[in-house]
């Protein structure tokens, strides 16, 4: 959407502490500011606020937000303390949030965070009034018709509500899902006949079947029509679109029989939480110039407050929940990410993903018995989810459980049938297994046929190349292999060395070597990397070298107990052949030991 892509520039630029977001900066927070001719901070600032500087670059907003707002307390004077205790409070969810933004008049977040207190409280002339405060930007364009429609249909005036949706019903992107909620704030209104001609407008807009939300809220009116091939049409569509979601099939198609929220606070969370998987489906597809994807951490926590403000005004809302489990995931925060799915519903209708999910985290957590637990509940109840059989099968090869990794990986081909797209993932999970159990002729005819589904994935070009360099087998097609996989990633340094170790093995050392040291310059702490650069540098009648870099090997943390093993042995041959070995002097050229 043309509008959207247009908007991610103004997301940086509401990073500016100018604005409303101070997003974390990669130096950190800013120092106070000390007034001149000051001799120091305040007494007791120290401690705060380097507890919350670290916090902050940590991830630890809950941490953060409390440092930053005993800071604040500390130096009331400094508008950057109030600014970030604020912002890391919102991000954590905490209803000091709401207290700070007080402070914060004219600030976009902190407008909204007002507008959704007030909301809460049913204080709908202050909601409306700090929502007409936020700026028009492209941005919140998109959804303060929203907010504002709910809060007029809260404050009793629905003419109004609809009159500022109705002609946005048309709009080329977004008509279909502002035709739902204005539909559904023409039902609370008691305006049935209203209602009904904005839902036949939303089912005629394409983009309406490629929302939850939009999907529910129809298949609940198309039941009530007697049109229920139809509901369950558009739960083909939206799974059609985002597959992730077929194992909450049965849940949605349930929770169609039952009336879709309608309150205020639950439409306006909706929209917060749809703004924030557009944001997320656009960031995505945008690359910065070095053809990288464009993951600011600016765009992140704009995507999590947006969460924080729906899970504010409608707690349950399991899809909220998942989104944002998803970010503190990747953020490094298992624990978070688990408790944040605690408690939802089994009557939500992503349940099922959830409970997927959950088991994902339990296992990342430690809680191998909690996730076992779950996925045998899962697949008590839906034996023929090839999902479910993948998870399990992913967490037991975790623990190096590798015959119940191949039965697992096997049930899930199985129950997939006809293996297209990102199917590749099974075969690949069950050719490690194999390979592990010394099965490889069936390893590499699962290795083949995942290749066959996805051609260019480097992962399996990588691997199954490096297998075959490692058994001496076919070794030109493993060359070709993995030059293959450099292409696709010139910036892998395992795919490198992968192609390093392939050269050296058939007698090619020259460029073996030159390749080797440009993957020891890429990740100078890989164990693998160094020995086969070690033994690169031996075949070239360097054996100094050779040894210097094996001791090097030596002292790096092993990723596999062969390597240490191996370069034991190169250096104990190494010894044969000279009189006296010495530890190197320094770390081997092109790389140095922080």
């Amino acid at each position: 959407m043309q509008r959207l892509r247009s908007f991610c520039a103004f997301l940086l630029a509401l990073s500016a502490p100018a604005g409303a977001l101070s997003a974390r900066e990669v130096a950190g927070p800013p120092a106070p500011v000390v007034e001149s001719g000051a001799a120091s901070w305040p007494p007791g600032l120290d401690a705060p606020y380097l507890v919350a500087t670290v916090a902050a670059l940590e991830g630890e907003d809950a941490v953060a937000a409390t440092a930053f707002r005993q800071a604040a307390q500390i130096d009331p004077a400094q508008p950057v303390l109030l600014r970030r205790a604020f912002l890391y409070s919102a991000l954590a969810g905490d209803d000091s949030a709401a207290v700070l933004a007080a402070r914060l008049p004219g600030q976009t977040l902190a407008e909204l965070v007002l507008g959704n207190q007030a909301v809460r409280t049913g204080q709908w002339t202050g909601a409306l009034a700090a929502y007409g405060r936020v700026r028009t930007d492209a941005l919140l364009a998109t959804v303060r018709p929203l907010l504002e429609g709910w809060t007029l249909l809260g404050a009793g005036k629905g003419e109004r509500a609809l009159a500022a949706l109705d002609p946005l019903v048309a709009d080329h992107d977004l008509g279909g899902y502002y035709a739902v909620h204005a539909a559904l704030i023409a039902r609370a209104a008691g305006w049935t006949d209203r209602a009904d001609r904005f839902m036949r407008a939303a089912l005629a807009a394409p983009e309406s079947g490629h929302d939850l939300f939009a999907v529910l809220t129809l298949g609940h009116w198309l039941i009530g029509q007697g049109r229920r091939a139809q509901a369950a049409h558009l739960v083909d569509v939206l799974l059609a679109g985002a597959p992730g979601l077929s194992l909450s099939r049965q849940g949605i198609v349930a929770a169609m029989d039952r009336a879709p929220p309608a309150a205020p606070r639950q439409g306006i969370a909706q929209a917060y939480t749809f703004l924030a998987g557009l944001v997320g489906q656009e960031v995505e597809r945008m690359a910065d110039p070095s053809g990288r994807l464009a993951q600011d951490v600016g765009l992140r926590d704009m995507r999590m407050l947006l969460l924080r403000f729906a899970l504010g005004l409608d707690p349950a809302q399991g899809q909220a929940r998942l989104m944002l489990s998803a970010l503190q995931y990747e953020s490094g925060h298992a624990a978070a990410a688990r408790d944040m799915l605690a408690g939802v519903g089994a009557d939500d209708p992503l349940a099922s993903v959830i409970q997927l999910q959950l088991a994902r985290l339990d296992a990342a957590t430690g809680r191998w018995d909690d996730a076992k637990a779950v996925l045998d509940r899962l697949i008590a109840a839906q034996p023929g989810q090839p999902r479910i059989w993948q998870t399990l099968g992913d967490l037991q090869s975790d623990r190096q459980d590798w015959l119940g990794a191949e039965s697992s990986y096997s049930r899930a081909i199985a129950a997939a049938g006809t293996l297209t797209g990102d199917d590749w993932l099974l075969l690949f999970g069950r050719a490690v297994a194999y390979d592990r159990l010394d099965r490889w002729p069936q390893a590499q005819s699962d290795l083949e046929h995942a290749l066959a589904l996805a051609p260019d994935e480097g992962l399996l070009l990588n691997y199954l190349g490096y297998s075959l360099v490692q058994q001496g087998r076919d070794l030109p097609h493993a060359e070709s292999l993995l030059r293959r996989a450099v292409a696709l990633e010139p910036q892998n340094a395992a795919i490198r060395d992968s192609l390093g170790w392939a050269l050296v093995r058939q007698g090619h050392i020259a460029e073996g070597v030159a390749v080797l040291e440009r993957a020891a310059e890429q990740t100078p702490e890989d164990q693998a990397v160094n020995y086969h650069l070690g033994v690169a540098y031996q075949e070239s009648g360097r054996l100094r070298e050779a040894i210097n870099q094996w001791h090097f090997a030596q002292g790096l943390p092993a990723s596999d107990p062969g390597d240490a093993r191996r370069i034991s042995d190169a250096l104990a041959e190494a010894a044969r052949s000279v009189h006296q070995v010495g530890p190197p002097v320094q770390a081997p050229s092109g790389q140095k030991k922080d």
